[in-house]
């Protein structure tokens, strides 16, 4: 068997963002309102004819209240003054001096913008589609998910007009201001010398797009990014796989199109600490800091793949945490 007699496509493609480093500064989730709420639904059909199935998500979260722009910083604005007088300005979380104004530190504020939405339309064909949504507001941790979708599609199409398309599109936007480190998390043993997490903000998409006359396909799509602590990492992962529908014993291709791809920006800060050197100045002065933008990162990546198919398989993952 000569090699160009051989039709298979076969696409992975993985990305993964962690930050595990010690400390290491990225996406902190945010947390759950008190009231918590959870939607799901299950659809399932055999259809020899037209099919119509539409999902569509928007959910938008703070961890203040949803005002107007720009997001409210963490910690204690503040003066300070160097061997020469000079003002320096920046912020504080330093807990003394909270007491002594008897006000609280306020914590800053984080933001995020998620979304899903699918659409599929199918004419002239059989049609076989199971859908599970799941989604849940409450805080998640480990392999537990905010949105969690799965869907398998098999389609044939009973004339040469037959044709089933499918889209979809999962997104998180996540943006924060720097938070104090202390209001970030829950380990009584993670220690920060900054006092603040640093700013950040993120866009991740993730999606597929089919366009068949015949074909197979599965799909997953789930994100995670409300939990009660920077110790769970903001998690996002799609993946799609398609192969041909086998009849009398004897195994087909899928045929048609099929594309993948996922886009990414991300930007995070760091906080450089600016108190400033002077003698005379008390000892117990507290530590200023003020955030830096220190990352600027662009990926994009896309597969499609148009004919005759074999396998088509296709992962990504996005992962964005703080490791102590």
């Amino acid at each position: 068997m000569k090699f160009d007699e051989i039709r298979v496509s076969w696409f992975i493609a993985v990305i993964i963002t962690f930050a595990i480093t010690s400390p290491a500064w990225a996406d902190v989730p945010v947390n759950s309102t008190r009231e918590t709420t959870g939607i799901s639904s299950m659809t399932s059909l055999d259809c020899m004819g037209a099919v119509t199935q539409s999902n569509s998500l928007a959910w938008e979260q703070s961890s203040s209240s949803l005002h107007n722009p720009p997001l409210s910083p963490g910690g204690i604005y503040l003066v300070w003054f160097d061997i020469f007088g000079n003002p320096v300005f920046g912020w504080t979380a330093d807990p003394l001096l909270a007491e002594l104004l008897e006000e609280p530190i306020p914590p800053g504020e984080v933001r995020y913008t998620a979304g899903y939405t699918a659409t599929t339309l199918a004419t002239q064909g059989t049609t076989h589609l199971t859908r599970m949504v799941d989604v849940d507001t409450s805080n998640k941790a480990g392999y537990e998910n905010n949105i969690d979708v799965s869907t398998h599609l098999a389609f044939l199409a009973e004339n040469p007009f037959g044709r089933v398309t499918s889209n979809e599109d999962l997104l998180i936007d996540a943006a924060g201001t720097h938070t104090t480190a202390e209001s970030s998390t829950l380990c009584l043993f993670a220690t920060d010398e900054s006092l603040f997490v640093p700013p950040f903000c993120n866009i991740v998409r993730m999606g597929s797009s089919i366009d068949l006359s015949q074909g197979s396909i599965a799909t997953s799509a789930r994100s995670r990014f409300v939990s009660e602590s920077n110790m769970f990492p903001v998690t996002m992962d799609y993946s799609i796989a398609g192969e041909g529908i086998s009849s009398h014993q004897k195994s087909t291709y899928v045929t048609g199109s099929m594309s993948a791809y996922i886009r990414a920006h991300l930007q995070e800060g760091r906080m450089a600490e600016i108190t400033p050197f002077n003698p005379e100045a008390p000892p117990d002065t507290p530590r200023g800091f003020i955030p830096l933008q220190s990352t600027d990162v662009t990926y994009s990546e896309s597969t499609t793949a148009t004919g005759e198919i074999a396998v088509f398989t296709k992962e990504m993952e996005y992962k964005s945490g703080i490791g102590w």
